[in-house]
């Protein structure tokens, strides 16, 4: 399913990406599309450093450190529009290519995520899912919510629940949106948020307004 996810996700950044005003403010709030170009695309390298970690069991960081990663996109940030648009498309076929290269031992090997987890190499095609397709929307050139899969739905709202977990930030509400039949959260004795599931992940990620007026914004995500 990832692969999948990965093939439509990749080509929806691309198709927003031809379409949007990179000089223009994105979504994201001090970031121009420019910005977004240049970190998805620096995404890429550092997801296939991860990949060059597996294959060979050599230590490659995602990134040298929070700093070196914004001292990155803010430099990429100043190319031009079709050098970053070029960026992008390489960047993506150069991680795919690693990806394809990968045995099924490799796959299986444990790697380092630019937050400090340790996951096997089996995470990599889904850390570039929710990237592609959640910075699509950032970018403001025509991609929603709505219109994501449904399955892609569900698993956003799963990771983004799991990764509040992790950093304390656990929801003290359930999640229970009304087109599915399934629930998120851990405290099921609190209340209810309900509304469509693209809505509600979009309003989980900081991309969206909440279902409900009297519920606070959970901030960013990714």
């Amino acid at each position: 399913m990832a692969d999948a996810w990965l093939e439509e996700g990749t080509a929806l950044f691309t198709a927003c990406l031809d379409a949007a005003d990179l000089d223009a403010p994105s979504r994201l709030p001090g970031w121009t599309g420019r910005h977004l170009a240049a970190h998805v695309a620096y995404n890429a390298k550092a997801l296939t450093r991860l990949v060059h970690w597996a294959r060979t069991g050599e230590e490659t960081p995602m990134y040298a450190g929070a700093e070196a990663r914004d001292a990155e996109i803010e430099a990429g940030a100043a190319l031009g529009p079709a050098v970053l648009r070029g960026l992008v498309a390489e960047t993506a076929e150069e991680l795919r290519s690693a990806l394809e290269g990968l045995s099924d031992l490799q796959w299986r090997a444990q790697v380092v995520t630019a937050q400090g987890r340790t996951v096997p190499a089996t995470e990599i095609p889904w850390m570039r899912v929710r990237e592609v397709w959640v910075h699509a929307v950032d970018l403001g050139a025509g991609a929603r919510f709505d219109d994501f899969p449904p399955d892609l739905v569900d698993a956003l709202l799963t990771d983004v629940t799991q990764s509040r977990l992790r950093r304390g930030q656990e929801p003290s509400f359930t999640l229970a949106p009304h087109d599915r039949d399934r629930t998120w959260g851990a405290d099921a004795s609190g209340p209810h948020v309900t509304g469509p599931a693209a809505r509600i992940a979009a309003w989980m990620t900081g991309r969206g307004e909440a279902p409900e007026a009297s519920l606070p914004a959970p901030g960013r995500w990714l």
